[in-house]
């Protein structure tokens, strides 16, 4: 997975293209005795870039694009086995991660940003205990990481264990009189009944006032809008039992409206009328027994609503008054928690359960602690059986080192009796444990060259490495071998490396192609995203 181009939506944005192999994000620098130049957007592209692929935390930076430009979109141009493929952020709506957690992992060591360098295992983005870093790390190095997963798992558990039995025995283990204890507990218990029902729960603090009435609010609210629906359907149904008649018919009015006209009204015609005027009342006797029933229905349901309605209202009456004890629902609070640990407390001296419960909880410690240290024996043999993967990274890392800073190094894994591991880098000199690793700029280039080892070996989808600000500060020397050898490795293990940098003293090793951006402040139109903010 390699980085083709990052653009957006947003007019001043500086579309940015990358090399497939070796790429620097360029700062100028401020003229003299203004010092280096900042806020240029450098680190911003590489916090782009992070939050589009890998669905990292908001930065100050992030936070800051999505309140200075109105719903931006971003589109990251990737090139995966030889196929493009586009990555949309559009920041008007939920983000979602354009990758697995699996593959956000095993890019964790190829992206650092300038408060990255001060160590090569521990990045300041990994948080948690071990168990969230370290069988990761191992995976990259070629290892079995379950062993170690699962003895981490075993040992929380452990912990667990402990806590359990230390409470339980300041609990009940060492008690003595135990009848004694059990009517000491009961007059407690009655104690904090009492205290409990002499408070004056009528008096409410105001947030939990507000909150009650605002709850009776909504359901009266609810309760309103169907009575009224009730009772107009009432009305309806009223008015239309009020109209007697269906349809107004009568065949001696049609008779006398055909004598006034002089039209014949015949004898059939009469009984077809009267046959139609039977049906007509049999329909209108059917259609006020329905509305009858219909009435019935629709008077208790506006019944109950109103009684209901009466009682929400005495409800909210109760709950909105203002004269309060200060204090009830904290006191409440502290007596039923106390309530809840003494009756708890009787419970387990009336059953007598401490001392079983601890012999269980010891017991499966017991064969906890044997598992950890079977787990804690396969950690360390995984180690030292199958370092074949590590032997080639220390390889790449002690090359780089000796190549760029002069310093022979190397990177250790050491391991205990319990199977904890640690991971450090040691440096010597004449054969000589020498301190030269701890100066700030051998660290950093230290964290680069582990970085980079990592990806040499880890390569199968040919990806990138970023390195924002790596050195920054270094002599132009150690600049040029930097710099160099990050070219010849990414040509010829085929990844992509990509760096920022400041423009002074940058070695003529630098050609124009490698600068895929110049960014300055000379001018806002210079500034990644067009403007400064």
């Amino acid at each position: 997975m390699k980085i083709r181009r990052i653009s957006s939506d947003i007019p001043s944005f500086r579309t940015v293209e990358f090399n497939k192999n070796f790429s620097i994000v360029l700062g100028v620098a401020k003229s003299r005795g203004e010092g280096k130049s900042h806020n240029l957007g450098k680190t911003t592209l590489i916090e782009l870039i992070d939050h589009i692929l890998f669905g990292s935390r908001d930065s100050e930076r992030i936070k800051a694009i999505k309140e200075n430009f109105h719903n931006p979109v971003f589109t990251v141009e990737l090139r995966i086995n030889r196929e493009k493929q586009l990555v949309v952020a559009d920041y008007s709506k939920k983000k979602k991660a354009a990758f697995s957690t699996e593959i956000k992992q095993a890019y964790e060591y190829f992206i650092r940003f300038q408060d990255d360098y001060k160590d090569e295992f521990r990045k300041v983005s990994i948080r948690g205990k071990d168990l969230s870093w370290k069988p990761l790390l191992l995976r990259l190095m070629g290892f079995n990481e379950r062993p170690l997963i699962e003895k981490y798992e075993i040992e929380s558990t452990i912990q667990d264990y402990d806590k359990f039995i230390e409470i339980a025995a300041s609990s009940g283990m060492k008690r003595e009189g135990r009848t004694e204890e059990i009517s000491r507990l009961e007059g407690r218990r009655e104690e904090l009944l009492s205290a409990i029902s002499d408070l004056n729960f009528g008096s409410i603090e105001d947030s939990t006032s507000t909150q009650l009435a605002s709850e009776i609010d909504a359901r009266l609210l609810s309760a309103k809008r169907e009575l009224f629906v009730q009772r107009k359907e009432l009305s309806a149904v009223t008015e239309a039992i009020r109209n007697t008649a269906f349809v107004e018919f009568s065949p001696e009015r049609i008779e006398q409206i055909y004598a006034d006209l002089s039209i014949y009204f015949g004898d059939q015609l009469k009984r077809d009328l009267s046959d139609v005027e039977e049906f007509f009342l049999q329909v209108t006797q059917n259609r006020t027994t329905a509305l009858s029933a219909m009435k019935k229905r629709l008077l208790e349901r506006v019944a109950s609503l109103e009684e209901e309605i009466s009682i929400l209202n005495e409800k909210r009456a109760q709950y909105l008054q203002l004269i309060v004890t200060r204090g009830s629902i904290e006191i409440y609070r502290k007596l039923s928690t106390q309530l809840a640990e003494t009756e708890t407390e009787l419970s387990l001296l009336k059953q007598d359960v401490y001392k079983e419960s601890i012999q269980t909880a010891t017991a499966e410690r017991t064969l906890l602690r044997t598992q950890q240290l079977t787990l804690a024996a396969k950690v360390a043999s995984e180690i030292d059986e199958n370092d074949s993967t590590f032997r080639e990274i220390k390889s790449h890392y002690r090359e780089i080192m000796a190549e760029v800073m002069d310093i022979d190094s190397e990177i250790v894994i050491e391991k205990n009796s319990t199977g904890n591991l640690d991971f450090r880098t040691i440096s010597w000199r004449d054969r000589s444990p020498s301190q030269e690793l701890k100066g700030e700029m051998a660290k950093k280039i230290s964290c680069a060259a582990f970085d980079v080892a990592l990806r040499i070996v880890n390569n199968n989808d040919s990806g990138f490495i970023i390195h924002d600000g790596v050195i920054d500060n270094a002599d132009r020397n150690i600049k040029k071998k930097f710099i160099e050898a990050m070219k010849a490795r990414s040509t010829q293990y085929n990844f992509q490396y990509i760096m920022t940098a400041i423009s002074d003293d940058l070695p003529d090793s630098v050609a124009d192609d490698d600068i895929v951006i110049v960014l300055s402040d000379r001018s806002e139109k210079e500034l990644l995203l067009g403007k400064s903010f």
